[in-house]
């Protein structure tokens, strides 16, 4: 009977998986980043049995301090504080909210504001009340304001855009910086 022969042939070609200083670059990044992967998923496969080890440890923690400690009788002294607490401040809320019901119960302090006339709003802002009111018709308006806070300019952003849509590029462009 013949002798068995090895699949691995070491001597004239060897695998790449026993030499893997013969694989190119990419070759074993793909490799290192595959095998670091399916790591990672190997051990995401144990997060169950983590997760049962840790809430039994906590099961056995809760029944020392809780039971062998005497835990139970501070925490249910703590809940009664707690109780006292809680009905402290809900009182509180309650009487204020009684009390406020009370001193302004029939009156209706709520008014909306009424507009402001264009007239004042144009004395305002030191313009006419024609020029106020060609600002009110411009979609986009752009104020051009001064370091002492007052209107110096007002632009139409909606037909500086139409405008600079129909000329050539390069004028376009110097339009734009024109009215910036």
């Amino acid at each position: 009977m013949e002798k068995p022969r090895s699949r691995h042939t070491a001597g004239k070609h060897p695998l790449i998986i026993d030499r893997p200083d013969l694989q190119t670059w990419p070759q074993r990044a793909v490799s290192k980043t595959l095998t670091t992967l399916f790591w990672l998923i190997w051990l995401g496969l144990w997060l169950p049995l983590a997760t049962l080890l840790g809430w039994a440890m906590f099961g056995w923690q809760f029944k020392v301090h809780m039971f062998d400690l005497g835990g139970l009788e501070r925490f249910v002294d703590l809940l009664a504080v707690y109780a006292a607490v809680i009905a402290a401040m809900s009182g509180s809320l309650m009487a204020w909210a009684r009390y406020n019901y009370l001193r302004f119960r029939g009156k209706d302090r709520r008014r909306s504001v009424g507009s402001v006339p264009l007239h004042a709003l144009a004395a305002r802002a030191g313009q006419s009340t024609e020029t106020v009111q060609d600002w009110h018709a411009m979609r986009i308006m752009v104020a051009h304001h001064d370091a002492n806070g007052h209107i110096v300019r007002v632009a139409d952003k909606t037909a500086a855009d139409r405008e600079t849509h129909h000329l050539p590029p390069h004028q376009a462009v110097a339009a734009a910086a024109l009215s910036a």
